[in-house]
């Protein structure tokens, strides 16, 4: 998988520019010829597919390629594919694709140390390592709230809070886990400085509106900025008003181009 990886990268238009080995070791090589290269993943009778070409003919040409062996398998129900480029997205919903969100880009570039006003039953700490499974749950609990998020397994949780530079925050009341939130520090080398990652808030539902995700997103940012960030990032699907009402409330600004597009068909049976 580590050639195909590679040679994935060198296609001028690709969804997996920012993967690693790890994030396709259970992939099947569907598509590989001068048309581009196509890959699928199983789960739950979806196939994720990730893919690399060099045009719009050549991806629309792998594409009914991988979608035509795809099928084949009757115990898959739907086909899901990201990093759609936008001149892509008409002819994409022609051939029976939706998008199921579009994650955009905000930056936060000029960090200061919040304050905010914490409920005196809410506590935030770290998360300990018997609690992933519990963490896990909170996410899988928001499930629909935003375009497309189904929630994070144990195991990710696991990787992301053990990988270097990252951790998660839970937040805890009558001590029980009812939030959580996902940062990361990246951009060490950058001539503009360390860049805070907050790459996930996900509340229990039954705690909304108590601000609990702003008192998590607070305690993300002010630690990122102990650690030496100073601009942040995050993505949000373009359609999560009360996401983006809280993250623009923190100093927040929205790229003004489209985001991350990711698109959905079900497979007629």
């Amino acid at each position: 998988m580590k050639d195909i990886l590679q040679r994935v990268k060198d296609f001028q238009y690709t969804s997996l520019e920012y993967a690693d080995i790890s994030d396709i070791s259970d992939s099947q090589v569907c598509v590989n010829n001068n048309h581009g290269l196509f890959l699928y993943s199983k789960s739950e009778g979806k196939a994720t597919i990730d893919w690399g070409t060099s045009s719009k003919e050549e991806f629309f040409h792998g594409l009914e390629e991988a979608i035509a062996i795809i099928s084949l398998d009757k115990s898959i129900k739907k086909i899901y594919i990201e990093f759609i480029p936008e001149d892509y997205v008409s002819e994409m919903e022609n051939r029976g694709f939706i998008i199921v969100s579009e994650w955009v880009d905000f930056w936060n570039n000029d960090l200061n140390t919040i304050g905010v006003e914490q409920p005196n039953s809410l506590v935030i700490r770290r998360i300990n390592e018997n609690e992933y499974k519990e963490a896990s749950e909170i996410t899988k609990s928001c499930k629909g709230y935003s375009r497309g998020f189904r929630g994070e397994s144990p195991q990710w949780i696991r990787e992301w809070n053990e990988s270097e530079n990252s951790c998660i925050f839970i937040a805890e009341m009558n001590k029980k886990i009812i939030g959580i939130c996902c940062v990361n520090l990246y951009g060490f080398e950058s001539e503009k400085g360390i860049v805070l990652w907050l790459r996930e808030i996900a509340v229990n539902p039954n705690y909304h509106s108590q601000k609990v995700g702003l008192n998590l997103a607070v305690h993300g940012i002010n630690w990122g900025k102990e650690n030496g960030a100073v601009r942040s990032f995050l993505a949000c699907d373009a359609e999560n008003k009360y996401a983006i009402k809280l993250y623009e409330g923190l100093g927040y600004k929205r790229k003004l181009n489209r985001g991350q597009i990711n698109m959905e068909k079900i497979i007629e049976v």
